[in-house]
């Protein structure tokens, strides 16, 4: 079989029941699956809301390769200009999943599994420049050692960045994990994984700038959103959940003002409300069926 088309057999998405929970009172138009992936969601929301004319974007050429949907091929932060070239000044709602996709995780040629052995690439778009092998291989210790706190608090930075650099050339995954391993020496095997998947997350943080991607994104969709329509986003980390929470908390504030001034000044316009709960979880029942499913938050807020 293919290797590269074998990462895109069928997978179940996550929280498919609750995503659809949140879209049963969407208005009808045109709903945006901002992170198509292998089209879980996107087949979902199809088969289940005839009235919602599905527009899927998806930075992997792979995606757009192996799919028979029509996906545009943009970063979900170049969304918004994509509507306004295109004319389309609302929409009913927006689903993004940020979590790396089966399919990338499963076909080690894409290098996003340290579980085995590929090439040091975790590019999500095979377009970009910069890839794991040149971060690895061409930053410094110091740049090295901030990646790998600032994308995941990793306390060993500093040890790993120095002994990346000083094993030169690193050309694979498991090379990268040796190293790793090597630097924080004898450990618990537990906190061994760990630590190799907080790296490699890391990494392909950065290479694929995912934080800010988040960021620039949920702001320039904001206003593209009609009444009661709703924006929903699937964090699988700390990081990208508090980025997710702080412009949702920014969306959903009514008023900045001291709670000692009388009289509002501030003139801030709530744009959104929360739903009925602020963040929901997969239930037991996924977890023990998908075990990708367990680190999952789903937020969303509905615009007023």
């Amino acid at each position: 079989m293919n290797e590269n088309r074998a990462g895109y057999l069928e997978h179940e998405g996550v929280m498919l029941t609750e995503v659809n929970s949140v879209i049963s009172s969407t208005p009808p138009g045109i709903f945006v699956d901002a992170t198509y992936g292998y089209g879980s969601h996107y087949r979902n929301i199809k088969d289940n809301f005839s009235e919602l004319d599905l527009l899927a974007f998806d930075r992997d050429i792979d995606v757009l390769n192996n799919s028979n949907s029509e996906i545009v091929h943009l970063n979900f932060s170049q969304i918004s200009e994509y509507l306004i070239n295109n004319n389309i000044d609302r929409i009913s709602g927006i689903l993004y999943d940020f979590g790396v996709s089966s399919h990338q995780l499963d076909n080690y040629t894409r290098g996003f599994s340290y579980s085995n052995d590929g090439p040091l690439d975790m590019r999500m778009n095979q377009n970009d420049e910069i890839n794991a092998f040149e971060v690895v291989n061409k930053f410094n210790e110091i740049e090295i050692a901030n990646i790998l706190f600032q994308n995941s608090g990793e306390k060993n930075s500093r040890r790993i960045a120095r002994d990346i650099v000083s094993s030169r050339p690193i050309e694979s995954t498991q090379e990268l994990v040796n190293v790793i391993k090597n630097s924080i020496g004898k450990q618990n095997p537990k906190y061994i994984s760990q630590t190799i998947k907080r790296c490699f997350q890391s990494f392909r943080i950065y290479v694929n700038d995912e934080l800010n991607e988040i960021q620039k994104s949920l702001n320039s969709i904001k206003n593209f959103v009609e009444t009661n329509g709703v924006i929903i986003c699937l964090t699988y980390h700390s990081l990208e959940d508090k980025i997710v929470k702080k412009i949702f908390t920014e969306l959903t504030t009514s008023c900045y003002c001291d709670v000692s001034i009388p009289v509002c000044t501030c003139k801030n316009e709530q744009l959104y409300a929360y739903g009925k709960k602020k963040k929901i979880y997969p239930s037991g029942k996924e977890i023990s069926k998908n075990p990708r499913s367990s680190s999952a938050t789903l937020r969303y807020v509905v615009k007023l």
